[in-house]
């Protein structure tokens, strides 16, 4: 599903500390006593983030694959608590006419909403199963799988997004520099769980305080339902409820979040009377809707499991704007039309995990 493009979309929001927060450097201070044992992560050379801001050498940054991480594993903890036998059940008689077409396992065809991107396992035994990898299980049958359809299919529903050892992602988390950022350096010693005496320390960390992080999250060819689990994330993170880096339970990583503007680009569909229509082919979405990914593949596309109802009213004060050149764009601006649009997916999101 990546050799065409339906929609794509770009998330702009901005981090700032809620408290202290350390993403640790892979080096650390060495031999120079003036510098903390555990250091911020900083960049090497002088970068820029793409909108025109520069940066000089040995700037704090909150790095974009640890930023998909905590992402990525809140996402899994969602679809985990919400994930049951009935609902597998109901997937994998869903897919069912697509999986004995290309011969699929029996014992292959269940698959949770969430799996381990660091499992072993390659056959998944039910929910309480925390090893299976539904990468790994991809890549044991790779030479009986026909399509790519198949590989996107037997992927857990967090795969899809986030990709897998046998499937790309479709989402993409941007390095977040920081401005204005404030450090400070703390102290602290690591317990003997027996003896209760000093086992490693004293030793010291920096931390930042307060600053800015702005960043973007790009996303190519989602369902509304993966682009409402990913907002349901993001929400955690705003309000506080994710952490991110080092010493989690000394109440460092606490962050806020704010949502600066939300774009989603329909790069091949045309505006006709306020209806999105895909160029080429008879596809036209309600008027008034905006879609995900399965209100534009058709019959082509319909062995990925696409939803076939993946459409949603547009929010009220959101309109459609056609490109200069070609294409379509949704545009939200502030917090309050991008949270409008994730509620809009909502209920896409609600069917995907069976309510």
């Amino acid at each position: 599903m990546h050799k065409a493009t339906f929609l794509n979309g770009t998330l702009r929001l901005t981090i700032r500390p809620d408290g202290p927060i350390l993403i640790k450097a892979g080096e650390t201070g060495g031999g120079d006593p003036t510098l903390p044992d555990m250091q911020f992560v900083r960049t090497k050379y002088a970068v820029s983030d793409g909108s025109g801001s520069q940066y000089a050498a040995g700037a704090i940054y909150l790095p974009g694959p640890s930023l998909k991480g905590v992402i990525r594993a809140h996402c899994e903890r969602i679809c985990r608590t919400l994930d049951g036998d009935a609902l597998q059940k109901e997937r994998k008689e869903r897919r069912q006419q697509f999986d004995e077409a290309e011969k699929i396992p029996e014992d292959a065809r269940l698959i949770p909403l969430a799996d381990n991107p660091l499992g072993d396992g390659a056959r998944y035994k039910g929910l309480d199963d925390m090893r299976y990898n539904s990468g790994r299980a991809i890549e044991a049958m790779r030479d009986k799988l026909k399509s790519t359809a198949a590989v996107y299919r037997l992927s857990s529903f967090v795969a899809q997004l986030f990709g897998s050892t046998a499937l790309a992602g479709r989402v993409r988390f941007a390095d977040a520099y920081g401005k204005n950022v404030v450090t400070e350096e703390r102290n602290g010693v690591a317990i003997d769980r027996v003896y209760g005496s000093v086992a490693v320390g004293p030793f010291n960390y920096e931390t930042v305080v307060s600053g800015e992080f702005p960043t973007r999250i790009d996303f190519k060819n989602v369902t509304l339902a993966q682009l409402g689990l990913l907002g349901l994330a993001l929400r955690d993170l705003a309000e506080g409820r994710v952490a991110l880096g080092f010493g989690k339970s000394r109440g460092l990583g606490r962050v806020t979040a704010a949502f600066d503007s939300l774009d989603i680009l329909y790069p091949t569909c045309v505006l006709e009377g306020n209806a999105l229509r895909l160029v080429g082919s008879g596809i036209r979405l309600p008027v008034g809707h905006f879609g995900g990914v399965g209100a534009f593949g058709g019959d082509a596309y319909r062995a990925y499991d696409f939803p076939v109802d993946d459409t949603a009213p547009l929010p009220d004060g959101l309109r459609f704007q056609e490109e200069e050149t070609m294409g379509v764009r949704l545009h939200a601006e502030g917090a309050d039309q991008v949270k409008a649009i994730w509620k809009a997916c909502m209920p896409a999101w609600r069917r995907e995990i069976g309510l």
